[in-house]
């Protein structure tokens, strides 16, 4: 465990950027390992198993923030019919569309005209790519690259509420 622990931690922290579920993830990849110590059959060296653990962890950690998305979306709408919205709540939502809008225009043109054919039109990357006389991966790649820069700008916001209106605003209308 000595051996390994530091090298899973960071692997694990850099993808999730939580120290603390990092940790909980290390022990539950050493605990699962200890008590199946029995039936894994490790046919090389223990690194690329743990590699292997961690990056399910990751994924299970992930699935999981999801999850609870989902969850909170399905049960919105029971609530909605009993609590008015909030005064600030519509100009909050504003202000979050303008700053959507601005972090879009700020991209560059041709990443900017994919992602709004693809967030706005709702278009398929094949009709993007045709549109824009682009290939797919072209079009693939530029719509990782908006995802990304507005995943960087908003987590910078710090702010889970926010990105729940957000996300709301973007993709529930």
């Amino acid at each position: 465990m000595k051996k390994y622990d530091r090298m899973l931690f960071r692997y694990i922290d850099v993808r999730i950027n939580s120290p603390e579920n990092a940790q909980e993830a290390i022990q539950d990849i050493f605990l699962t390992l200890w008590n199946n110590r029995y039936g894994v059959n490790i046919t090389d060296t223990l690194a690329p198993y743990l590699y292997k653990a961690a990056k399910n962890k990751v994924v299970d950690y992930y699935l999981a923030a999801n999850r609870e998305i989902v969850n909170y979306q399905a049960l919105l709408p029971e609530y909605e019919a009993e609590v008015a919205p909030a005064a600030d709540e519509s100009i909050l939502a504003a202000e979050l569309q303008d700053w959507f809008s601005n972090e879009v225009d700020k991209m560059p043109e041709t990443i900017k005209n994919v992602f709004t054919l693809s967030r706005n039109e709702q278009l398929p990357v094949r009709d993007i790519a045709a549109r824009l006389s682009l290939s797919e991966q072209t079009v693939k790649n530029n719509l990782t690259i908006a995802l990304k820069r507005l995943q960087v700008r908003f987590n910078r916001m710090q702010s889970i509420s926010l990105l729940l209106v957000v996300l709301r605003i973007c993709f529930f209308r």
